[in-house]
């Protein structure tokens, strides 16, 4: 008896069909994967957000606490007193997720090279502390006849001291930054000339290109909110802050994004 022939309608996919499918699946990818990590870094830049808000909590938590003053510049060679640390450390316990953006959770010592994300670290009176945001130093109230904070000039004049004031809503507080806080003297002050080094201008800690050239500021209301690299010039940073400061030229790293 003579076997039936085999079903020779079933073919293998050729090397053209195969390098076909490849070419539509990287096609795809190529459009998918930029998507996915976009929607990664804003989810990242909402939780930084979040986290600087319960950051705007704490300081009127503190503020309240204390006839509406902020924490007193003492001097950075005693422990602590040249850092808001440890004034608000009691109403921070527990706190430990929000003192990190997502975005910045490693330290230069532990290998980070880049400041935009770095988060920084320090040990007071035998703690550790890690951290990614920072304070504007203009908001320390000041004992009678301290002049400069952190070598800020006429301090005295130009400082917050306290939380009650006109717009505070347009008066930096608390915001991302590199080391534990800053501050600008003038609209004029430079801008960092690359992203890749860190620098100690006005600006320079806290001018990171951290979620697509912006960062995350937490204002003297409580609010916070998304700010763009450029518009941090435009922030009334002290009391003698003038808008009538001509603007610097921006740096090359700086001129994609919006004014």
């Amino acid at each position: 008896m003579v076997p039936a022939p085999k079903n020779r309608n079933h073919k293998a996919f050729t090397l053209i069909e195969l390098l076909v499918v490849i070419a539509i699946i990287s096609l795809l990818l190529s459009i998918v994967l930029p998507t996915l990590k976009r929607v990664k870094g804003q989810a990242k830049a909402v939780i930084c957000n979040s986290n600087l808000k319960q950051w705007g909590v704490l300081f009127h938590l503190y503020t309240n606490d204390n006839n509406s003053r902020f924490m007193v510049w003492k001097a950075s060679s005693e422990p602590g007193g040249g850092t808001w640390i440890l004034p608000i450390l009691e109403y921070a316990q527990g706190s430990d997720e929000m003192r990190l953006c997502p975005e910045a959770t490693v330290t230069p010592e532990e290998g980070e090279a880049i400041p935009a994300r770095m988060a920084w670290s320090t040990t007071i009176d035998g703690q550790y502390h890690k951290n990614s945001y920072a304070i504007n130093n203009w908001i320390y109230d000041l004992r009678p006849g301290v002049t400069t904070v952190w070598g800020l000039p006429n301090a005295d004049k130009r400082s917050w001291r306290h939380i009650r004031h006109k717009q505070p809503y347009a008066i930096p507080m608390f915001l991302e930054g590199w080391r534990w806080g800053g501050g600008p003297s003038n609209r004029s002050d430079p801008a960092p000339p690359n992203e890749e080094v860190r620098h100690n201008t006005g600006f320079g800690r806290y001018c990171l290109n951290r979620h697509s050239g912006t960062i995350n500021v937490c204002f003297m209301d409580g609010t916070s909110r998304k700010v763009g690299l450029k518009e941090l010039w435009d922030l009334k940073w002290h009391k003698e802050y003038d808008f009538g400061d001509p603007l610097p030229t921006w740096p090359e790293w700086m001129r994609p994004f919006k004014d």
